[in-house]
């Protein structure tokens, strides 16, 4: 098998895997999107809303607001790990007028805040207020796509393929055993953070599975 960078941007990467098959490269596509956990607002209290948005149309906008994650210094809460943190907690406390953006958002944390400041969530009039608490978890995209890292996709590259305007040729014969892969990430992993956590994932499943095969002879 072999593993090739063919570009690499701030959000984005795309690389290439000689000598899988179709299989094999959902598993992997599959692993980065809806494995990788993530950090996302899971709870909102409210202290006061004085906008014109119920509380649960505002923390469901809140809730989707990227949040950039420290794997190493957070666990799942039904994980196995002994890492002792668990939740992430954020304030947010503003008054009109003015427009609230996601980097109104304060984090006790300062390596896990929002990935973007400037994502809308309200318009307060004068005087008006928002206070609130909110909590973040890490969770996995097979549970809600909230805490889905990014996007993943593939394709068959042809055989005498040497760049992405390759891809373009329709007349190239194309080979089933080399794949493109294209990872765009939302801000809260980096993509070598995405690919490098979802190979691990994989590595624990592989490993489980094969003391369980060992347990059943």
């Amino acid at each position: 098998m072999k593993v090739e960078i063919l570009d690499k941007k701030e959000n984005e990467l795309v690389f290439m895997i000689e000598g899988i098959n179709n299989a094999i490269a959902n598993t992997i596509r599959r692993a980065i999107v809806s494995e990788v956990p993530t950090l996302a607002i899971d709870e909102i209290e409210f202290v006061k809303n004085q906008t014109a948005l119920y509380d649960e149309i505002l923390a469901h906008r809140i809730g989707l607001i990227p949040i950039k994650t420290d794997l190493k210094g957070y666990s799942l809460k039904d994980g196995a790990s002994t890492k002792a943190t668990t939740e992430l907690k954020l304030i947010l406390k503003v008054k009109g007028p003015k427009t609230v953006y996601s980097g109104d958002l304060k984090s006790k944390d300062p390596k896990c805040v929002p990935a973007y400041d400037n994502i809308p969530l309200i318009t307060l009039l004068k005087d008006k207020e928002l206070s609130l608490q909110a909590t973040a978890v890490l969770g996995k995209g097979k549970e809600h796509m909230k805490f889905s890292p990014g996007l993943c996709h593939y394709v068959n590259a042809p055989v005498k393929f040497k760049n992405l305007d390759d891809l373009k040729n329709e007349d190239q014969e194309v080979s089933k055993e080399n794949f493109i892969f294209f990872v765009e990430s939302w801000g809260q992993l980096s993509c070598k953070e995405m690919v490098d956590e979802a190979m691990n994932i994989l590595d624990e499943k592989l490993d489980e599975f094969g003391k369980k095969i060992v347990k059943a002879k």
